[in-house]
């Protein structure tokens, strides 16, 4: 009985490590797909030098910050990264948005 509940125990923790492991390599996919928008934005607004680039690059930064403090800022409470990672979205997201109203 007690094998049983130690191989139980050890494929769930193993099985939280897969789920730990494949959330991280999200986490640096979707930062370095958004560094690679964040360095095309750049290139557009160091050609044109609008305002309206510049939000659209301080938008995608934003959000891509946003991403990495949540995928490397590890707090005890799961909310309070996602709170943070949120909170530079709607920044980033406001940035976009007066972007499109200027252009």
């Amino acid at each position: 009985m007690t094998e049983v509940i130690i191989f139980e125990s050890i494929i769930n923790d193993q099985d939280i490590m897969v789920s730990y492991l494949i959330d991280n390599l999200i986490g640096a996919v979707r930062f370095f797909v958004g560094l690679i928008l964040v360095i095309i934005a750049m290139r557009a607004y160091s050609r044109t030098k609008t305002s309206d680039m510049f939000y659209l690059t301080m938008g995608f930064a934003l959000i891509t910050i946003g991403n990495l403090f949540s995928t490397i800022y590890y707090v005890d409470d799961a909310r309070m990264d996602k709170l943070l990672a949120n909170v530079f979205d709607i920044l980033g997201l406001i940035a976009l948005i007066i972007a499109i109203r200027k252009s």
